[in-house]
């Protein structure tokens, strides 16, 4: 992963002698000045300008420095701010960077332009690649825009459009539950769903939905409606979703294990009409909304199917969530025919079918539930649940996958990683088909996963909230240990991926830019919120029909020369914590809420591989002499009572003021460092330490006890592991402390100081007696 402070050209420069290509002008400018103010504007075109270019005569010992102002409008003008008169030879060389150095000189009575790179790229074609796009700046008249200029290769523009020639016929009909009920009708008897000692059928499940459905038709809900449907992963779930989409409405996920006041805000953002909510949990009427109450699924009544809903594969399909930067989280609207298109080529890359059994265990906050859901009885076969009250246990999610001889798991990294610390070994297991995405890929963990199962397909996927569950696939052969990460892949069937430079047109192979997703899975925008649909939601210049748009992802790429995507970074200050998307400034604004906080920054705590795995809040109170203790205490449990637990920061630090940098802004990376460094550990007891670090070491699979000053985050720990250790630790030790105790500690001696305080506390579970006689 890197940042803008990489150098100009970031394919991976591996170890070993730098290698050059020359390639010829052609009858173009000749002069050395406009040599330099050529390579200056490719390089603001790659959104890398530096402040001053290093040029020097061809032959001569030193450098001199030239200053860059901005881009010009016209390649006759001063191009990139870069005027060079003085230049005393017929040669010149320029660089911006020790990685790539450009050189210009006669030869033959002709010019040419020399690259040479200091170390080897894994390309070979990558410096004569690049010559060429200092030539086309070169060769182009004085009147052409600067940003009119497609700097690129006729090989890498057939490239681009070789990866997005995805477009195939969609297979009709385009609604998520009619294709469900094809599968109903094709094959009734097949198992659809299973949790804990429930088992439902096909047509046990439709005829469910059905009787749901016409209550939610009673209640005057339809078309263009949405119903909240607030069901934990499981049976309850799949019920209300095909429901809802029956009925005509649009389903929006409620999460019952979010806090209650999260639910109320998704209700209202989300414009839900009517709640059906799963027996069991606290779904309390606020007003904005009805609540339908429904009985467990193994007791709810049955119906033949109702008339169908006139609805069609434009009409809106479900509403998600994402983090957003106001304080409020973002509606995603998404449409049937989209999702029909994404889901229909996902299973068919897999093979889904009758007698697979999907490993369902994602939230339904997050859209890997679509396809855990929707997707898979989308071809008839079977979602294993987890049981109630176990959602979030990863050794209950082992020994399901054990016993239901679970075919396919989608998770997100951090979830599997855990996953295969709690397999272990000496199981026999049948998963064939890993599909994993959300965030990172560790290098290591393919080949992991495969030594656990083997002869398992390992499909690496990539995708945004907005467009479509996913919109990229990599299959991860064999990996390649000079990667920097595992490749994002190559659009999926009716969708496109570009990376665009600076200026908005398709960047070069190994060029940086952003990543832009289009074609048929591009949402509607976001709700309520046109300033931010019209900034994110763009119209899309590469495809000829009228109305279509394109998805700007803000995450940085390149397009390598094999035609892989790869994700280098962000332009913003988003990252992803246990694969959900979360926005510093919505926690931030959740903090400036509090009376007590003034101003609030947070970052990202990173482990070792630079991944963020927690968060880091600095407060600066509202009043001076604040106990500080006393409002970390105040502002975690404000957080706790309306966002997710993931998104609530692991350390807090109280500040009188924040640290800013030149610019006076906020010195966020210099908070960044200073949250991961840590004191002196404290003197705890070795016999608690043991116990502490022994946990760590089963969760995160480490090969020996962690050291007393190691760190959790470091380590590889996230929120969800941290729910497993301290589920073991308060088990063993009869303690009550929670996942931000775990977090906010951070290391083992603090861990086990926290342990200590809290041990005891926990109410023992009372003395079951036999019955005699």
């Amino acid at each position: 992963m890197v940042d803008r402070a990489d150098p100009v050209y970031p394919a991976l420069w591996t170890a070993g002698p730098g290698r050059s290509a020359t390639v010829p002008v052609g009858p173009a400018r000749t002069a050395p000045g406009d040599f330099v103010a050529a390579v200056g504007t490719l390089l603001a075109r790659y959104g890398t300008m530096p402040a001053e270019l290093r040029v020097r005569d061809a032959g001569a010992a030193s450098w001199r420095s030239v200053p860059v102002a901005s881009t010009a409008e016209t390649m006759g003008g001063c191009r990139a701010g870069v005027r060079v008169d003085d230049v005393r030879g017929p040669a010149v060389e320029v660089a911006a960077d020790d990685a790539v150095t450009f050189r210009f000189e006669p030869a033959d009575d002709a010019w040419t332009t020399t690259v040479r790179t200091a170390a080897a790229p894994d390309d070979e074609e990558a410096p004569a690649r690049i010559a060429g796009h200092v030539n086309a700046f070169l060769a182009a008249p004085d009147a052409a825009l600067v940003n009119d200029i497609d700097h690129r290769t006729d090989a890498e523009r057939d490239l681009v459009e070789a990866v997005n020639r995805t477009a195939q016929p969609v297979v009709a009909p385009f609604l998520l539950h009619r294709r469900i009920e094809q599968v109903v009708d094709a094959m009734p008897d097949e198992l659809a769903l299973v949790q804990g000692d429930l088992a439902l059928t096909y047509a046990e499940l439709d005829g469910r939905a059905n009787a749901l459905a016409e209550r939610i038709t009673a209640a005057g809900v339809g078309r263009g409606d949405r119903v909240g449907v607030a069901a934990a992963r499981g049976a309850t779930l799949a019920v209300g979703i095909y429901a809802a989409l029956k009925a005509g409405a649009a389903f929006v996920p409620l999460d019952p294990l979010l806090p209650p006041a999260r639910q109320q805000t998704l209700r209202r953002l989300g414009r839900v009409a009517l709640v059906v909510a799963e027996a069991g949990h606290d779904v309390t009427a606020d007003g904005s909304a009805p609540v339908l109450t429904l009985d467990p699924v193994e007791r709810m009544p049955s119906a033949s199917r109702p008339a169908p809903v006139p609805v069609d594969g434009a009409d809106l399909a479900y509403a998600i969530f994402t983090s957003g930067t106001t304080g409020e989280p973002n509606a995603a609207l998404l449409d049937h025919a989209g999702r029909v298109n994404s889901l229909d080529d996902l299973n068919h890359r897999i093979g889904l079918g009758p007698g697979d059994r999907v490993l369902a265990v994602s939230a339904p906050s997050f859209d890997m539930s679509i396809q855990d859901t929707v997707g898979t009885l989308m071809t008839g076969a079977a979602i294993v649940f987890p049981e109630r009250g176990r959602e979030n246990d990863v050794g209950h999610w082992a020994d399901l996958a054990e016993r239901q001889r679970a075919t396919v798991l989608q998770c997100v990294p951090t979830a599997l990683t855990l996953f295969l610390t709690a397999w272990g070994t000496g199981r026999q297991g049948a998963l064939r088909i890993f599909l994993v995405g959300g965030d990172w890929l560790p290098l290591t963990q393919p080949d992991a996963a495969r030594r656990a199962f083997p002869g398992a397909r390992f499909i690496s996927m990539g995708g945004a909230t907005e467009v479509s569950v996913y919109s990229t696939t990599y299959e991860v052969g064999t990996v390649d240990p000079a990667w920097r990460s595992i490749p994002y892949g190559r659009p999926m069937v009716n969708q496109t991926a570009y990376v665009l430079d600076s200026a908005g047109r398709p960047a070069a192979v190994d060029q940086v830019g952003e990543l832009y997703f289009g074609g048929i899975g591009v949402g509607w925008g976001y709700q309520d919120r046109p300033l931010l649909t019209a900034a994110k939601f763009l119209p899309d210049p590469f495809r000829a029909e009228p109305g279509a748009r394109m998805y700007r992802t803000g995450d940085l790429a390149r397009l390598r020369a094999d035609g892989e995507l790869e994700l280098i970074g962000r332009v913003d200050q988003q990252v992803k914590i246990g694969g959900l998307r979360v926005e510093p400034g919505e926690i931030e604004a959740r903090l400036r809420e509090h009376a007590g906080v003034r101003e609030a920054v947070v970052v990202p705590l990173r482990d070792d591989g630079g991944r963020a795995r927690s968060l880091a809040a600095f407060l600066v109170p509202a009043e001076p002499d604040v106990e500080p203790e006393g409002l970390i205490r105040d502002a975690r449990r404000h957080l706790s009572s309306c966002l997710p637990a993931a998104m609530v920061p692991a350390r807090m630090e109280v500040r009188a003021e924040l640290p800013v940098n030149a610019n006076g802004k906020v010195a966020r990376r210099q908070l960044a460092e200073s949250a991961a460094r840590q004191g002196p550990a404290p003197q705890v007891d070795d016999e608690l330490l043991a116990v502490v670090g022994n946990a760590w070491r089963e969760v995160l699979g480490l090969p020996a006890l962690p050291a007393t000053d190691d760190s959790f985050v470091a380590l590889g720990g996230s929120s969800l592991a941290a729910m497993q250790v301290v589920s073991r630790l308060n088990r063993q030790l009869v303690a009550d402390i929670k996942v931000a105790d775990l977090l906010a500690a951070d290391t083992v001696a603090r861990v086990a100081n926290v342990v200590a305080a809290h041990q005891g506390r926990a109410a023992r579970p009372p003395v079951k007696r036999r019955a005699t006689g």
